[in-house]
């Protein structure tokens, strides 16, 4: 540049000088370095851009890579993560064994007797925060009532509302409570007083049959969960009752899986469960029926000649005749029930209290959806996590008294399950019904 300049003022000393000869000089000068420059430049124009090793070091800085568009990378991070999760489809084993469950019938309407209402959200909450998972009730004559905890403990509640911790069916420890540790615990679930109200007895879904005498305070293990049956272990003994000759009718809701994995239970459809018996005189335990879905609740008509059992999965009630001519066969006693029933206890007035904590309502239903295809649940059994699948029951607190032909003729609801939800009994004593719960930490009352 300094040169041009230098030119420039050479030319014009000349042109005032009049020297003509110079001015024409260096104009001569002038067009042989543009010209020079002009090929320079057409040298450079030439260059490729992608040979680094021609381009000058200010070229070099100013290049830069050119960016991967967001949508490609996009597409490159969702087509990795599906075929990972593809991959962990085939690979990784259904830890369930799903069977085609197909529904008796349409699903239900909430009309006629179960139309809507909210009386459940008068209720009174008993030990509100104190009673975690109060499963099954018993109340003696004196108005004391009985009831099974989360942590594994057996608690008796006086009327002056104090609750007396009266036995543990497992170990203390301070993270019971937790379902990770209902096997070390324990987890008492269906309770029942014998005619003397000398004994409670008890399902305790980890560790078998039991009996607490209730004047010593002293818990007996009348059936192992390790012995179980013609070889084959209890895995989650559920609920009971006691005719009057003290024989104990209980179900043992699968012999594959624990009360943890209830979730799986529901999904899988099963064909696991079974009903038994056990003789408190002789101590002999007979298995009476097999192959069911997620048996549950249990007890005796009025006449004790025929047991009602709850069939979860199937969203159904059986009918069990123990005496008589009949003796040994079974039938169904209501199908297609607006929901997923859990314990059934005999009405003071007749007809039966049957507690359903997940409900079966027009127009979804989402264990109905899935129930007839086996792959279809295999695969939310793979991709869904266990605590998770619960989650699919809309909380809702409901139960019904049906009558001793099995039809509904009364229902009770809570539609938000605000004030109580997931009610798993319903105990009856002198006009008032008192609500258990296997999630709720609180137990219920209301008076009918």
């Amino acid at each position: 540049m300094n040169v041009f300049l230098l030119r420039h003022q050479k030319i014009r000393l000349a042109l005032r000088k009049n020297v003509c000869k110079e001015f024409f000089k260096e104009i001569s000068v002038l067009c042989n370095m543009s010209e020079q420059e002009c090929k320079t430049r057409k040298r450079k124009a030439n260059v490729k851009p992608d040979d680094l090793e021609n381009q000058s070091d200010d070229e070099k800085k100013q290049k830069k890579p050119t960016p991967r568009s967001a949508l490609k990378i996009s597409i490159q991070v969702i087509g990795a993560v599906l075929s990972l999760s593809l991959l962990y489809i085939v690979i990784v084993p259904c830890p369930i064994d799903p069977i085609p469950v197909i529904p008796a019938g349409s699903l239900p309407y909430f009309e006629g007797v179960m139309e809507e209402n909210n009386l459940l959200e008068g209720i009174v909450k008993i030990g509100e925060g104190k009673l975690q998972g109060p499963e099954s009730i018993q109340v003696d004559r004196n108005g004391d009532i009985y009831t099974g905890l989360h942590d594994g403990r057996i608690v008796k509640i006086l009327k002056s509302g104090e609750i007396k911790e009266l036995a543990r069916t497992g170990e203390n420890h301070k993270n019971c409570g937790e379902d990770s540790m209902e096997h070390i615990c324990g987890r008492p679930l269906g309770i029942q007083l014998d005619k003397k109200e000398e004994n409670l007895f008890i399902c305790d879904g980890y560790f078998g049959l039991m009996s607490l005498n209730l004047a010593s305070e002293r818990l007996t293990t009348l059936v192992p969960a390790s012995k179980g049956i013609k070889n084959v272990p209890f895995k989650f003994l559920n609920h009971l009752t006691v005719a009057s000759n003290g024989k104990i009718y209980f179900t043992d809701s699968s012999w594959r899986w624990d009360r943890k994995f209830y979730a799986y239970m529901l999904l899988e459809g099963g064909g696991k469960g079974r009903v038994l018996s056990y003789d408190t005189k002789t101590g002999e335990t007979e298995l009476l029926l097999s192959g069911l879905f997620f048996p549950n609740g249990i007890t005796l008509s009025p006449d004790e000649d025929f047991l009602l059992i709850c069939e979860t999965a199937s969203s159904r009630i059986l009918r069990l005749f123990i005496s008589g001519s009949q003796k040994g066969i079974y039938d169904v006693f209501q199908d297609n029930l607006p929901g997923f029933p859990d314990n059934i206890r005999t009405s003071l007035e007749g007809g039966y209290w049957l507690a359903l904590p997940g409900i079966r309502k027009w127009p979804f239903s989402f264990l109905d959806i899935v129930g007839p295809y086996p792959k279809i649940k295999s695969l939310i059994a793979k991709l869904v996590p266990k605590a998770h699948i619960d989650g699919f029951l809309k909380p809702y607190g409901l139960f019904i008294k049906i009558d001793e032909y099995g039809d509904i003729i009364k229902s009770y609801h809570d539609p938000s399950g605000a004030t109580i939800g997931f009610i798993s009994e319903v105990f009856e004593d002198k006009g008032v019904l008192y609500l258990g719960s296997f999630k709720n930490n609180f137990m219920g009352k209301f008076r009918i």
